[in-house]
């Protein structure tokens, strides 16, 4: 929580001032001093925010809570202690879980205002020494007193996503233009930008790339700054949610090359990344019909496809490690916080569920992604046309995920388990194609010759063995026998 300027202050206590009465969430005292009984009212206030979707409460000393009129207060918050410890050590000590209330002075022309702005609650109700409160109209009371209070509070904080909380607070309009690109908001969307600030601020009221805040400013909110900042070190929580490219030498991390790290909001900076990624991959120049072309070592659109899921799927709450791509001489791998919401061995049919549904939601507006699930399937399909093995997925202490796409191998030094996952893969994908494989699809899929069906025969059978697929028909004869997965 930013410290607030004077100007700010005034504004925002004039605004409370215009308050016709007490509220849920706004407290006016003159010069009650009692120390438990502020910690029960930051405990009480900040719980009725959350109640009241507002981002804080106040204390007010030094207000007439029924004029409103400015009346002066003798509290001297800074020097104020409990027994022999700081009165706002005190009081932090007592609240769980911890939150950051701050108290400033605002000097008047009427004499002395003291304001404690206190954060609405967020993961769990505000407890203060042991017990939670709330407010019922301007009273304090218990909250186990009011059950129904206490049931619709939890499922509030419970379905406040990570995208929806703030990641700077309080902004100016000049501020949120400083800190949100909205040029390339509306390049994005191939719409052009509206002659007046108001008419692109409510369309990220719209977005939800921001939210009102006191005294006439905004909240922006975690969507908005990784969709469209133009630097997420410029947002506290964020500085590790940027993207990072490493190039190393050869197939272990030993030696780096080269490291890249992409500031800009995911939808700015997305194709930024994918051309990046594909101008240092390996490549070769062919002549085809008199033409000279490269020849990348592994599929953009597979690329495009797993950089996409590695943003969109990752697990925000996390922190300590950003979302990473890392390019191998045989392969990429693909890292994010999180472990995937659906079984791995199922993706390419399982409908598809997102950690981050607003996130997603503007990524498939503006062409990124696509929220049918049909991702990974482009991903299986592509691989399987260019000869390359089946991407694996890796879930790391169910804690991170990790995707590595291989560049195309000689066949005999595939590893037999990924022959298998290969071929269970792709008869995955045929299956929800209405279609199944065949020991055809198999050699084409390896690159195998017909006078190598005895390979391609030896994965079928590898497959079979580790319950992963089945025939279609026991039935029909060796050479025309289908196979699906062993789940249809």
């Amino acid at each position: 929580m930013a410290l607030r300027t004077p100007a700010f202050l005034n504004s925002l206590l004039n605004e409370l001032r215009k308050l016709p009465s007490e509220t849920e969430w706004a407290e006016f005292k003159c010069n009650n001093q009692n120390p438990q009984l502020i910690g029960e009212y930051i405990s009480a206030l900040s719980n009725s925010a959350a109640l009241c979707e507002k981002p804080y409460a106040y204390i007010v000393w030094g207000i007439d809570d029924s004029t409103k009129n400015i009346v002066s207060t003798t509290f001297d918050w800074q020097n104020a202690k409990k027994g022999n410890e700081q009165l706002e050590a005190w009081l932090s000590r007592l609240c769980s879980p911890k939150i950051n209330f701050r108290f400033y002075d605002i000097p008047t022309e009427k004499g002395l205002v003291v304001l404690l702005e206190i954060p609405a609650a967020t993961s769990q109700p505000t407890m203060f020494s042991g017990e939670r409160y709330i407010r019922i109209g301007s009273n304090k009371k218990n909250l186990k007193e009011f059950p129904n209070k206490e049931r619709e509070l939890w499922k509030i904080l419970d379905t406040i996503p990570f995208e929806l909380k703030n990641a700077a607070e309080n902004k100016s309009e000049d501020e949120v233009f400083v800190l949100l690109d909205y040029s390339r908001y509306y390049d994005k969307l191939n719409i052009p930008i509206p002659r007046n600030r108001s008419d692109i601020i409510t369309d990220f009221l719209n977005e939800k790339f921001l939210k009102q805040g006191s005294a006439n400013s905004f909240n922006i909110t975690n969507m908005g700054a990784l969709i469209i900042g133009k630097n997420l070190k410029m947002f506290d929580n964020l500085g590790r949610k940027s993207v990072r490219v490493i190039l190393y030498k050869s197939n272990t991390r030993l030696e780096t090359i080269r490291e890249q790290e992409f500031l800009l909001g995911y939808a700015i900076s997305f194709d930024e990344i994918v051309n990046y990624v594909m101008t240092i991959i390996p490549q070769k120049e062919i002549i085809e019909n008199g033409i000279r072309k490269s020849v990348f070592g592994f599929p953009e659109i597979a690329i495009r496809e797993l950089l996409a899921n590695m943003i969109i799927h990752q697990d925000f709450e996390q922190h300590g490690t950003n979302p990473m791509v890392e390019i191998f001489t045989d392969r990429i791998e693909f890292s994010n916080p999180g472990a995937p919401l659906v079984n791995i061995d199922r993706i390419v049919d399982t409908v598809p569920v997102s950690r981050n549904e607003n996130i997603a939601g503007f990524m498939h507006k503006c062409g990124i992604c696509e929220e049918r699930g049909s991702g990974f399937d482009k991903i299986i399909l592509v691989t399987g046309e260019q000869g390359i093995i089946s991407p694996r997925i890796e879930i790391q202490d169910n804690q991170f995920t990790k995707v590595v796409l291989f560049s195309k191998l000689p066949f005999d030094t595939i590893p037999k388990e990924e022959k298998i996952h290969t071929c269970y893969m792709q008869a995955c994908l045929a299956y929800v194609n209405f279609s199944a494989i065949t020991n055809s699809d198999v050699r084409k899929i390896f690159g195998l010759e017909e006078n190598d069906k005895v390979k391609s025969s030896r994965i079928i059978k590898d497959t079979l063995n580790q319950n992963l697929i089945k025939p279609v028909d026991k039935e029909s004869a060796p050479r025309h026998m289908k196979y699906i997965p062993i789940w249809a």
